[in-house]
């Protein structure tokens, strides 16, 4: 069994022992829709058990719905053994077909929510439909891909994909295992004159590096990142995966592409690619081939902007048939630009970071998210970690730490004051003061903004320079890492004290930290924090007002609406009803 399916195993452990009240979590198969929906989707905790549908059917396990826009993840797990394998016939039938042609036809009857959203948007020209097949193996079926190839060429609007567990690994962590660190290329072009060089004497400029703009068609990028995919040669820079999250496929970009009559224009459509590279070779002439007379050799290139392009270029040609791919897509170009740069240069290395920098504050990234990502958070968790507890930026720090930390008595040395002051648990497992980058932004953000923007909004915690992102990045940059810490362990005792509580529902964590924020905190007023929470008894009055507060409200809000709980957490909050409760009940308590 490979160390990744350990850590699946570990984390199914954890829910089951964290989460017993869920019904069917006990079953491994069933938690493992728990984990790509909390791991990989990023869904709010609170909200997961209502999007699993089931688990040992042959349709639907899971979905998740955007509707910003107009995209439905369906979702199917197969938590298997490293012998079994997923069948042609599983894939062809029930995979592709089954739960599909229910929503198509207005006949699926497992989730109301699903059926009504694919109906109102089928027939807009936004509107896709990801299909998505987890398998917990690497038993690859030719004859099973080949369907989702012929599938996703069929259907424009529908995109399936098999992730098997070296995918799934891959998503998680979010980077492709390094296995060559060399690897040259070829680049095609039309003819000399569809290939302009900037680095000669005639332009009479200082400080000019090798660079070239080529006209190239899409079918020579397509050919770049498989091969970089096939000897696991990480072609796109570590900052863009970092910054941009590698966001993959864009579904404009894809659709242009599988478009006959459009993908002409794509050219005109698209931005184009930067690429860095150590060397690049003399550009050769041969006699054409699909309007192609002209390439070049550059060694170990580095994609610095252009990500979702060059992902959805493979995504859309990736479904052909090789031998097909140039004459279908011999008049459709995109641009490169490709810079020679010696990193070995220190003048030249620094040119190098500005150039990914500033290319991508030209695409919806500002200069603050380069220096938020790359300074604040690691600021954080240098800090914290000096406190006793680990911020967990990426999912790899979970191993990092792991290893570094694997006796826990200097962390124990370091937070024992924290945890007794807020009436928390003794640390038994480094695991324990994990902090999870995404859950410390939605306190935030339930401070800054209230307790329904941190259930409702997690996906877009950490989706720079989204309105969630930027809120919390502000209040990070204007408070100590004293007063994030102590609104984190805020949060851990009101999910330690609801876990205790019979009805596992009280207090509702993210609406106790918006009321602790609108009262105890004067409106919401940062530096009110610390105070509010100076000692224990202040702590444990906190908490106990508000879980009577959320019990209270819970209650009246059902009696109103005749809406349970789980749909409630969803829908704004009723500040006039909670405000009553509070003042109500503040008297009380």
């Amino acid at each position: 069994m490979s160390d990744f399916k350990e850590q699946i195993i570990e984390d199914i452990r954890a829910y089951q022992e964290d989460h017993p009240y869920i019904a069917n979590i006990e079953k491994d198969e069933w938690a493992f829709n728990y984990w790509i929906l909390d791991k990989l989707f990023y869904e709010e905790s609170e909200l997961i058990e209502e999007k699993i549908i089931d688990y040992h059917d042959m349709g639907i396990d899971a979905y998740e719905i955007y509707e910003d826009t107009k995209e439905i993840y369906l979702i199917q797990n197969k938590f298997y053994s490293d012998s079994t394998s997923i069948t042609a016939e599983y894939v062809k039938n029930d995979f592709l077909i089954r739960g599909i042609t229910a929503l198509e036809n207005g006949t699926y009857k497992k989730s109301e929510e699903l059926q009504a959203f694919f109906t109102k948007y089928k027939n807009n020209s936004d509107f896709v439909v990801y299909l998505q097949l987890f398998v917990t193996n690497n038993n690859r079926n030719k004859e099973a891909e080949d369907y989702v190839k012929k599938f996703n060429v069929d259907h424009p609007h529908y995109q399936a994909k098999i992730f098997y567990l070296k995918d799934i690994e891959e998503r998680y962590y979010g980077e492709i295992k390094q296995v060559k660190k060399n690897i040259t290329v070829k680049v095609e072009s039309v003819n000399k004159g569809t290939i302009l060089n900037i680095n000669t004497e005639s332009y009479k400029l200082a400080n000019v590096i090798n660079a070239r703009y080529v006209f190239t068609p899409v079918v020579s990028v397509y050919r770049l990142f498989r091969d970089s995919i096939e000897k696991g040669y990480p072609i796109f820079d570590m900052n863009i995966r970092e910054y941009l999250g590698n966001k993959g496929v864009n579904k404009n970009i894809y659709l242009t592409l599988l478009d006959p009559e459009e993908r002409i224009n794509f050219f005109y459509y698209n931005n184009g690619i930067t690429i860095i590279c150590d060397k690049m070779h003399k550009f050769e002439t041969h006699p054409s081939n699909n309007n192609i007379s002209a390439s070049f050799e550059i060694d170990n290139p580095q994609i610095v902007n252009g990500c979702q392009t060059v992902n959805s270029i493979y995504e859309a040609l990736n479904n052909l048939d090789p031998c097909e791919l140039e004459e279908q897509y011999k008049d459709t170009f995109v641009m490169l630009k490709i810079l020679e740069i010696d990193r070995d240069n220190q003048d030249e290395d620094i040119l190098y970071r500005n150039i990914v920098k500033y290319n991508n504050s030209q695409n919806s990234i500002d200069e603050k998210t380069f220096v938020a990502n790359s300074s604040e958070f690691r600021r954080i968790q240098i800090e914290f970690e000096k406190k006793g507890f680990l911020l967990l930026i990426k999912q790899s720090d979970k191993n990092k730490f792991t290893e570094k930390y694997k006796t826990i008595t200097e962390l124990k040395k370091l937070n024992t004051g924290k945890r007794i002051k807020f009436g928390l648990d003794e640390m038994k497992k480094v695991s324990d003061v994990f902090i999870p980058l995404e859950k410390l932004l939605q306190i935030i953000n339930a401070f800054v903004m209230g307790g329904q923007t941190a259930y409702k909004n997690k996906k877009e915690m950490l989706a720079f320079n989204s309105l969630e992102y930027n809120a919390a990045v502000n209040f990070i940059k204007e408070t100590t890492i004293e007063v994030l810490l102590e609104l984190y362990l805020l949060y851990m005792k009101a999910e330690k004290v609801k876990k205790d509580n019979i009805e596992n529902r009280y207090p509702i964590p993210y609406y106790l930290i918006d009321g602790f924020a609108k009262y105890e905190c004067l409106g919401r007023d940062k530096n009110k924090i610390c105070e509010a929470l100076e000692d224990s008894e202040k702590i444990e009055r906190v908490i106990k007002l508000y879980s009577a507060v959320t019990k209270a409200y819970t209650k009246e809000y059902y009696n109103r609406n005749q809406i349970d709980y789980n749909k409630m957490i969803k829908r704004s909050i009723d500040y006039d009803m909670f405000d009553s409760q509070r003042d109500t009940l503040d008297s009380v308590i």
